[in-house]
């Protein structure tokens, strides 16, 4: 049996690919986003292409940001920086959903109007998931160049899960 806190409400191939439209479809007035393989490369600073411009995108159209990352304070506040987020939460410690909980704080939000967007079925889907906020899967950008072994093994089931996510999206 699958366990239903790892599935995403939604899923995109790309975090460019979500629109002000999907975002208000979603019910929700903000984001809180991951950053390894769902902004940024993960072994180094670099946005993924597009990312800077969907930022302008979402933020013109009224949707609040905020980064809430298991990175430490070294990567997760030059990229916030780099991408003109202000808000932003390193070593969130991701399943636990405390993290999304700040950034909430944060954000004058509730959680219930916030989305978790990441690349990790068992990190951010569980976190969005346990907090009440709304999961939102995205195809990671590449296959992890840093702590390979550590991903790889976070990383197992995830195929099973995301054919179940699909095979249910299909039957809707």
């Amino acid at each position: 049996m699958l366990d239903d806190r790892y599935m995403p409400k939604y899923r995109f191939k790309s975090v460019c690919d979500i629109t002000t439209d999907d975002i208000r479809a979603m019910g929700v007035d903000g984001l809180l986003l991951d950053i390894d393989n769902t902004l940024i490369y993960d072994e180094t600073l670099r946005p993924l292409p597009g990312v800077k411009e969907w930022l302008e995108y979402i933020s013109s159209a009224g949707i609040k940001t905020a980064i809430v990352s298991n990175a430490i304070p070294l990567r997760v506040i030059p990229v916030a920086k780099k991408l003109k987020i202000k808000y932003y939460i390193y070593s969130a410690k991701k399943p636990r959903p405390d993290g999304l909980f700040k950034a909430a704080e944060k954000l004058g939000l509730p959680i219930e109007r916030l989305a978790m967007v990441g690349d990790q079925l068992k990190t951010d889907m569980l976190a969005a998931n346990t907090a009440g906020a709304v999961a939102v899967f995205t195809d990671r950008a590449r296959d992890e160049k840093i702590f390979r072994f550590y991903f790889k093994k976070a990383r197992d089931g995830e195929k099973e899960l995301l054919q179940e996510f699909e095979r249910r999206k299909t039957e809707k």
